[in-house]
């Protein structure tokens, strides 16, 4: 084989490898949208990774990736020369995580709908979640709401396999907790870089409002670290530490009453002292 043979070979082979990524992403993306009748749909040709999220939602992609976002695939439904939806499919590395962002966008004003394990509609758009998707379908047509409920209807049955939303949610007293007020947090809990993993919801009481939250660490030995960790920042006597119940009065966030269960660290923030005690004892309880 001479020279300019190898060559053209080894441009041949590269080219193939460069595409073949490129074609998998094209068919996974295809398979992910189903058809609906009476629209035309196109499947956009790029899949956004981490790499080149900022391309698409450049102001949100931060927020984004610190939910372990992996790929983001977009298509766009048309009906006519004027009817258009835009539809966003997030993937997240779980369904946790995929709450976590979901619940940061969220507000309880919205109104919920019963598609994938939550979600919510406006005049011109739909979202929700199912498993490690957050699916987001908008519309610049507010006459557009049944249609983009259809879709959103068939994209949960092409995609549902999980609509549930976290185990660690049904751990939450249901006495005062305000609707649609939980919220994960995977990272910078409470402002410190070694709080992660929470799962947090407002509560009332009267004419009060406080906060309960649970950290959920993957093991006992990490729960381990991070309660040592932060006890040590808020420097809480070494000679006390063996018990599960903290009282900390913390510089930044006030008085939190804290338990120590396994691998769970609950808490209750913004309250009194028996409001504390009562909500911490109800947490504990669902835990056992």
């Amino acid at each position: 084989m001479n020279n300019t043979s190898l060559f053209k070979k080894m441009v041949l082979t590269g080219m193939i490898a460069f595409l073949l990524p490129m074609v998998g992403f094209s068919n996974q993306a295809e398979d992910m949208f189903p058809k609906m009748s009476g629209w035309e749909v196109n499947v956009g040709d790029k899949v956004y990774t981490p790499d080149n999220l900022w391309d698409i939602i450049n102001g949100a992609a931060d927020a984004y990736l610190s939910y372990d976002f992996q790929k983001l695939y977009t298509a766009e439904y048309i009906n006519g020369q004027d009817k258009q939806l835009k539809v966003y499919i997030f993937e997240h590395s779980t369904p946790t995580n995929t709450f976590g962002i979901y619940s940061q966008e969220r507000s309880r004003d919205y109104e919920f709908v019963k598609t994938g394990a939550q979600g919510f509609k406006s005049g011109e758009a739909y979202y929700f979640i199912t498993g490690p998707y957050y699916i987001q379908i908008s519309s610049s047509d507010k006459g557009l709401q049944d249609s983009m409920q259809k879709l959103a209807e068939q994209l949960d049955e092409k995609l549902g396999d999980q609509d549930r939303l976290p185990n660690e949610l049904a751990f939450f007293p249901e006495k005062g907790k305000v609707p649609y007020s939980e919220k994960y947090i995977a990272g910078n809990f409470l402002g410190y870089s070694y709080l992660h993993s929470a799962f947090i919801a407002d509560y009332n009481k009267g004419d009060e409002s406080f906060q309960v939250f649970l950290i959920s660490p993957k093991s006992t030995q990490e729960t381990d670290q991070i309660l040592s960790e932060y006890l040590d920042f808020v420097e809480y006597p070494k000679g006390e530490r063996d018990k599960n119940k903290f009282d900390i009065e913390d510089p930044y966030n006030g008085s939190i009453l804290l338990y120590r269960k396994g691998k769970y660290i609950c808490g209750v923030m913004g309250t009194d002292k028996d409001t504390k005690e009562q909500y911490l004892a109800m947490l504990r309880d669902q835990l056992e």
